[in-house]
């Protein structure tokens, strides 16, 4: 959702601003969708980063993804709506902690520590450094305030146990966040500066700066909570509900992606073929356009490779852009289907089936499943 008006924004602000108190979570607002963010800084990647969850900067150069990375999600770049959006929220819920009542004071070394849900915080100008392993026990939210910005050593590691949870897990650091070659991190940190991320570094939360550059380097990082998937749906148009002898009609099958991000993998589905037996015989439509019902339709079977046997047709998306769908487009592959003369009368039953998954979608299957019938009088 896009606010507009000063007021609506300035409203969602002090929402925030109010809305947190001991064992509440920050509200992070639009960036909760989020796994690296920053709202003034550059991003860089370098190496096959993989990053669960949507990416990008409201001011800053942004390089990297989509190659060498890869993003399950959607990137956002300076003056788009999103981007603005997120970077208010960001900043609002790094705010929002500042009057968090503190319920342990702890060291400016994290490492052999374990630590209960509530607000601990490191209150000293030191360096706040992580040398080993940061336990974190029980179920119920953390939020841990530094004073100063951290540095986690090489394979220096947040372990969650007893039910703790990364999507509990928040970080206030009052300056740069820096995660060490193979370190294992957990939870979403709100730094005021810089995030870096060494190589081979995992975050399973967020990384979110109020003005900082986002630097990675072959990581790993998936967001916690919802992740916002792609969600394919099947939808059928025929150009009549009954095909008599010796009569063609078109079909026009419609895959849609109906969830909140792009397509981010092989995308698969399947319609249905008949056999010589029911007196059917349907085809691809070469053509780069059909029209049904006055209405013309431009084709997407190049995005497609295709095969088919008696039973059904399959269709598997080609690599590169062309073969992805976007959050809210669709692509369109249309079907010639001829009855011969003398055959059977009755129904026909037509199906699409999208299989768990495809494109990285969602699992399991509720709405990737369509049929329809028509008649042969």
């Amino acid at each position: 959702m896009n606010c507009k008006t000063l007021l609506t924004l300035t409203a969602s602000t002090l929402f925030a601003f109010s809305s947190i108190s001991f064992g509440q979570a920050p509200n992070l607002g639009t960036a909760a969708s989020f796994a690296l963010f920053t709202a003034n800084g550059a991003f860089t990647n370098s190496g096959a980063s993989l990053v669960t969850g949507d990416i990008g900067t409201n001011v800053g150069a942004f390089t990297g993804f989509p190659s060498p990375g890869t993003v399950v999600g959607n990137i956002r770049l300076p003056a788009s709506p999103e981007a603005a959006q997120a970077a208010i929220d960001v900043v609002a819920a790094y705010n929002s902690l500042t009057p968090a009542v503190c319920g342990t004071t702890i060291p400016a070394e994290l490492s052999s520590l374990t630590l209960t849900a509530g607000v601990s915080c490191q209150n000293s100008a030191d360096p706040t450094t992580l040398n080993g392993t940061l336990t974190l026990s029980g179920p119920g939210i953390f939020i841990i305030k530094l004073n100063s910005a951290l540095t986690t050593a090489t394979n220096s590691t947040i372990l969650l146990t007893d039910g703790a949870t990364a999507s509990n897990v928040f970080f206030r650091v009052n300056g740069a966040a820096t995660l060490g070659t193979g370190s294992v991190f957990k939870g979403t940190i709100l730094a005021m500066g810089a995030i870096v991320l060494a190589t081979q570094a995992s975050l399973e939360g967020r990384g979110l700066s109020t003005a900082g550059a986002i630097t990675l380097n072959n990581n790993n990082v998936t967001v916690t909570g919802d992740v916002l998937l792609p969600d394919l749906t099947p939808s059928q148009l025929f150009s009549s509900s009954q095909i008599s002898e010796g009569q063609t009609i078109d079909v026009l099958v419609s895959i849609r992606n109906v969830g909140e991000s792009p397509t981010s993998g092989e995308v698969q589905f399947f319609v249905t073929n008949y056999t010589p037996a029911t007196g059917l015989t349907m085809i691809i439509n070469p053509d780069p356009t059909a029209t049904i019902g006055g209405d013309t339709y431009a084709l997407n079977t190049a995005d497609f490779t295709i095969s088919s046997n008696n039973f059904a047709f399959t269709f598997t998306s080609v690599a590169g852009p062309s073969g992805v769908i976007a959050n809210g487009g669709n692509k369109l592959i249309a079907f010639r289907l001829t009855r011969s003369v003398g055959s059977s009368k009755g129904t026909v039953t037509n199906t699409i089936t999208i299989p768990d998954g495809t494109g990285g979608g969602e699992t399991p299957t509720n709405n990737n499943t369509l049929s329809n019938t028509f008649l042969k009088p």
